[in-house]
């Protein structure tokens, strides 16, 4: 029940399984049969379990708790560029533009939901998500299962992750910022100078000509940038899980 318990919050919050397309007794099936993998090597580390009620909810809260600390790293990763679709998406006018996002079930720009599945791709790609498996194995010897003390460096961690989320999706964001920034001088220039023609029609235009433009020859740029940063993020990922 304890690696149940941590292992179900790292399946709930890291993508592709956090999606609300995946039905929940797939998710739940998941969370079983990765938790019964993992009995085995967590069981001759396992600390004993308590026998009244109070003591076994507090352990299973900080096992879940540590699953939620796992979990929510690779959920940063995948925000980090959603976050770089969103400011471009309202740079060149596409709020207007949404969609259900079936990652968070939440309403989003269609180019933070593309930028998302990318995200999500890349993660996939570079075994992102087998390296957060092996955090969860790891974890098994420096926090016994029913066990865990949880840990104030986690609070630290996190909030130098976020940081770090803040500034991958600035720097993902910022060359197509740029230049619809420019775009948008642009044409206030033509309508200072054509007073005459409808400046929403033409600098709709323009905004949307050049973000999909640069957003086709910086896309690459864009996954180099977020593959050799995502090292951060799973880097953190096991020190959390396997430093106490």
């Amino acid at each position: 029940m304890a690696v149940l318990a941590r292992v179900s919050p790292v399946l709930m919050l890291a993508p592709p399984t956090r999606s609300a397309g995946v039905p929940a007794r797939v998710r739940a099936g998941l969370a079983i049969a990765m938790a019964a993998m993992m009995t085995p090597i967590a069981l001759p580390h396992a600390a004993p379990m308590p026998t009244d009620l109070l003591n076994v909810l507090i352990c299973l809260a900080a096992e879940v708790l540590l699953g939620l600390v796992i979990g929510s790293v690779i959920l940063m990763a995948v925000s980090a560029l959603q976050l770089a679709g969103q400011a471009i998406g309202h740079l060149a006018g596409f709020d207007v533009a949404e969609a259900m996002d079936p990652t968070t079930d939440e309403s989003m720009s269609i180019l933070a939901s593309i930028m998302g599945w990318m995200a999500i791709g890349l993660v996939l790609t570079v075994g992102g998500h087998r390296q957060v498996i092996d955090s969860c194995l790891e974890s098994c010897t420096v926090y016994p299962a029913g066990g865990v003390q949880p840990d104030a460096g986690w609070l630290s961690e996190l909030d130098d992750l976020m940081q770090h989320t803040l500034r991958v999706g600035i720097r993902a964001a910022a060359p197509i910022a740029t230049a619809l920034l420019m775009a948008n001088l642009l044409t206030a220039l033509i309508a200072r100078t054509l007073p005459q023609l409808s400046v929403l029609a033409v600098g709709f235009n323009i905004n949307a000509f050049v973000m999909l433009l640069l957003l086709i020859l910086s896309t690459s740029g864009m996954a180099w940038v977020f593959q050799i940063e995502l090292s951060v993020w799973l880097d953190s990922c096991r020190h959390m899980a396997t430093s106490q």
